[in-house]
């Protein structure tokens, strides 16, 4: 993995310094007016977070920009696979963009946070999700929509999980569609 996002950096600086004109492409610039603190820019990272030997997530981004010095990653079109102990898929996190630190395995999903629970459908939508790797918790002080596999749809304040969802624990919930239509697929 480790020799993959060397490629990968090296692929990105490739196409940062070259162009026929000897200016970088238009594409990089567009790119890097994203953040243009950014030191090094990734298309298509993939890095799995393990914890004790064990794949805990796979961190998935269209674009991940790297400053130097900091162990932070700002990530762009993100997706995250969280698997159990048993190394079995149980809930993908998607979002528009994120912070992800290499040192803590912390994340931060902002824009458009989905979660999905592969076993029972269950789906969280918010505007941010936080994840701290170590205790394995996922949360938001944003609201939040738990839409059930049979259509059920509760809101709330905020809301506190682990990553597999199993234990949902929502501030104010409100139920504001019984369950009659399934929920929308991802």
């Amino acid at each position: 993995m480790f020799a993959r996002a060397i490629a990968a950096l090296c692929l990105a600086g490739c196409v940062l310094a070259c162009g026929e004109s000897g200016e970088p492409p238009l594409v990089a610039e567009e790119i890097l007016q994203l953040n243009p603190d950014a030191d090094q820019v990734v298309f298509g990272l993939e890095h799995y977070v393990t914890a004790d030997g064990i794949r805990r997530a796979l961190v998935e981004a269209d674009t991940a920009f790297f400053l130097e010095g900091r162990p932070v990653v700002e990530l762009r079109v993100l997706r995250v696979t969280f698997y159990n102990m048993e190394g079995e898929e149980t809930s993908v996190l998607t979002s528009q963009e994120g912070t992800y630190d290499w040192d803590s395995g912390d994340m931060t999903a902002r824009d458009d946070v989905v979660v999905v629970n592969r076993a029972e459908g269950r789906r969280l939508e918010t505007s941010v999700l936080y994840y701290l790797q170590p205790e394995d918790r996922i949360w938001s002080d944003e609201h939040t929509t738990m839409i059930e596999a049979d259509g059920t749809i509760i809101e709330g304040t905020a809301f506190e999980s682990d990553s597999r969802m199993e234990q949902i624990n929502l501030d104010s919930p409100r139920l504001t569609r019984p369950g009659s239509q399934p929920p929308r697929q991802q």
